[in-house]
C-alpha cells in the first residue's frame, strides 16, 4: 500500500514541478529523483509519504532553489 502512495505522490509531485518550474517532464523526473527529498520519501520512518504532495513540492523546490530543503519554511512538518 505504502508503495502505492508512493507512486502517486510521485505523479503528482513530478506534474507539479513541470507545471511550476517549467520543467520538461523527463528533467522534472530526474530532478526529482536525484533530490534529498526524494530518498526521504522513500524512507518509510520520515512518515514524508503521509504528507500533501504540494509540501512535498514545496521541500523539493527550496532544495531546487537553494540547495537545501531544510531553509523551507515547511521543514517542521517533517522533523
Amino acid at each position: 500500500m505504502i508503495t502505492y502512495i508512493r507512486i502517486s505522490l510521485i505523479t503528482m509531485i513530478v506534474s507539479l514541478i513541470v507545471e511550476y518550474n517549467n520543467l520538461e517532464e523527463q528533467e522534472a523526473i530526474y530532478s526529482f529523483y536525484n533530490s534529498n527529498i526524494a530518498d526521504a520519501l522513500s524512507d518509510k520512518s520520515t512518515g514524508l509519504y503521509l504528507l500533501s504532495p504540494y509540501l512535498i513540492y514545496e521541500l523539493w523546490n527550496e532544495e531546487y532553489k537553494t540547495g537545501d530543503y531544510k531553509e523551507s519554511p515547511y521543514y517542521f512538518c517533517m522533523i
